[in-house]
This record gives structure tokens, sequence and C-alpha cells, in this order.
């Protein structure tokens, strides 16, 4: 199936380099490139067709040096791709972003970092992303946004790439307040943080996770609908917000990281100083395996797991609930 799925890639481009005319690449970068990793690498198909679809093959060409974050086959399986024509079908411009977003604009080598959380790199796209490098037992796990790094290192002639099982969504929101205000799924989330007052604390420099209620979940808690949330006491509203918002950047997975080996649960303080707390969830019997999340306020009768996670902002995190933490 990979090989198939590879030489599908690789007759589209031929296909579509076919149409336009190519400007010369200088003879002393056309060897041994990132795109040349890349499409010499059997599991990275989906990304050989995305960057020539974007043109970024053409970037990753030139002398650099960059570092390219590849997502798997996999990872573009997860993200809802069937196979790589599905990636030429979409928008250049989408896939231009998207890729830019994966591209940094250094060379940056995991091996020599030290163990840190969530240090930034900019990206081509101009925002950042966030690695985090942690010794858990025996393994050293490096994370970028919250996704696991497969495959670490690669050297090319004008950078080094490493593989990541998940595509990444751009940062593309300068702060908290905004991403909030762009989904029009948390609009009555986004209310009450105005009507509060807790708006504004979202579009500081500080770094926060903010575990946002969509409109479902902030209807059931007894909010129907805007008018409500704005008759509502803002005291009132502040309580129960400030349930969802606790310190610093936490991806999902950064709650298994920041763990002992061995432990399966993180107590985090939410800016209201009461905890929730986080079950970690994973593959049975696999050593260090991650796969996602539970959470339960002290007055929610059972724990439920985030319907998003991992949406990043430029001071912050969201993840999305479909329950009101209590």
């Amino acid at each position: 199936m990979k090989t198939r799925q590879y030489l599908y890639a690789i007759l589209l481009i031929v296909t579509a380099s076919s149409c336009a005319k190519d400007e010369p690449i200088p003879e002393e970068t056309q060897k041994n490139t990132l795109t040349d990793v890349v499409r010499d690498n059997f599991g990275l198909t989906y990304l050989l067709t995305a960057l020539h679809k974007s043109g970024l093959n053409k970037t990753l060409m030139e002398t650099g040096p960059y570092t390219l974050i590849a997502p798997s086959d996999d990872a573009y399986n997860i993200a809802g791709y069937q196979n790589p024509a599905a990636l030429y079908a979409e928008p250049a411009g989408k896939l231009a972003e998207q890729g830019q977003y994966h591209i940094l604009k250094t060379q940056v080598t995991f091996a020599e970092k030290d163990l840190k959380m969530n240090q930034e790199e900019e990206t081509l796209l101009g925002t950042k992303i966030y690695w985090s490098r942690v010794k858990r037992g025996q393994d050293t796990l490096t994370t970028i946004n919250g996704g696991r790094l497969l495959q670490s290192d690669t050297k090319a002639a004008n950078g080094v790439m490493q593989v990541l099982d998940r595509v990444l969504a751009p940062n593309i929101h300068e702060n908290l307040k905004r991403a909030i205000g762009a989904d029009a799924d948390l609009s009555l989330f986004y209310e009450a943080l105005k009507v509060s007052g807790l708006l504004e604390s979202l579009a500081g420099s500080t770094n926060l996770t903010v575990f946002a209620p969509n409109n479902t979940a902030v209807k059931n808690y007894g909010y129907a609908n805007l008018e409500a949330i704005e008759k509502a006491d803002p005291e009132v509203l502040k309580a129960w917000l400030s349930y969802h918002i606790a310190k610093d950047r936490k991806f999902a997975q950064d709650y298994f990281l920041l763990t002992p080996e061995g432990t399966t649960t993180y107590t985090e303080e939410m800016s209201n100083g009461k905890t929730i707390t986080i079950d970690l969830l994973s593959e049975y019997n696999v050593p260090n395996s991650f796969t996602g999340i539970n959470m339960q306020g002290s007055g929610n009768p059972s724990g439920f797991s985030p319907l998003k996670t991992d949406r990043v902002t430029g001071n912050g995190v969201i993840h999305i609930i479909g329950e009101v933490l209590r």
C-alpha cells in the first residue's frame, strides 16, 4: 500500500510539473536537499505531494539551512486525507500556509537540545512552534506542538528533517482572545468571557491554557443564548469561567511529559485556585505511549475527553471541551 501511494504521488507530481516551466535550481543545491530526502522516503508520500502542489519543494532546494517538520503518511491519514491525490485537490494557498508552518528558519537538531518544556522556534510562516524534550524512564521524548517526534535529525545538504506523528495546524492567531473569537462554535464562551471581564486577560503576553466549552456545553450549563449571558451577573460568570483557565502553555501531551514514569494522573491548578484531575490515556502495555487525556472537575460526576486539543496561539493553547468544568 505504501509503495502504491508513493508511485501515485510521483505520478501526480510529474504530471503537474509537465504543465509548468520550473525555474532552474542552482547546481550546488540540487543534490541531497530536503526535497530529495522527502522524495527518497517511502513514508512521506503525502508530504511530497503537498510540497509540490504548494511550490515549497523549490524552497527546500535553496541554500537554507532549514528544518523541515515532516508529518508521516499516518499523520496525514489521521488528519483525514485518504490518499496523496486528496492533497492535490486542496488549494495551493492552504497547503503553502500549512507547509510554511512546518519549515523552521534555521537548522534545529534535537540531539543537541537540553531537556526543557515548550521552547519556541520561528517558522517560515512568521509564527512559532513549541518543542519539549523530556527524559522519561529510559526514553528521551521530544514533542512539537504536542505531537511526538518519530525520527529526528535526518541531515540534508541544506538543513535537517524531523518526522512527526501529526500534521500541525498553523499558528495564525496572535492571542487566545482572537482565536476564541474566530470560532463560531465558541461564541457563547467568548461572550461570557467578555461580560465577566476576563476576555482581555486572554490577549496579554502571559501564556495560558484554556479549556473552552463549546456552545452545546454552555447551553447545557444553563445559558441558552447570547441574551442570557448578557443578562447574567458578571461575578457569577467569572466564578465558573476562571475554572477553565490554567497557567502556562500546555499541550495535551505535556501533561504526560510532566508526570513521573508510572504516573497516570496530573493535578492542574486553575486560575480560581481550585484543581482539576487529568487522567493520562495510553496504549495497553506500551511503555511511554500516549493517546490522550480525560479530565474531571471537582463537581463533575465523571471524567470526559476534550473534543479537540492543541489549538495553538501566540500566547497559549486551547482545548475545546463538550462539557463545562464544575
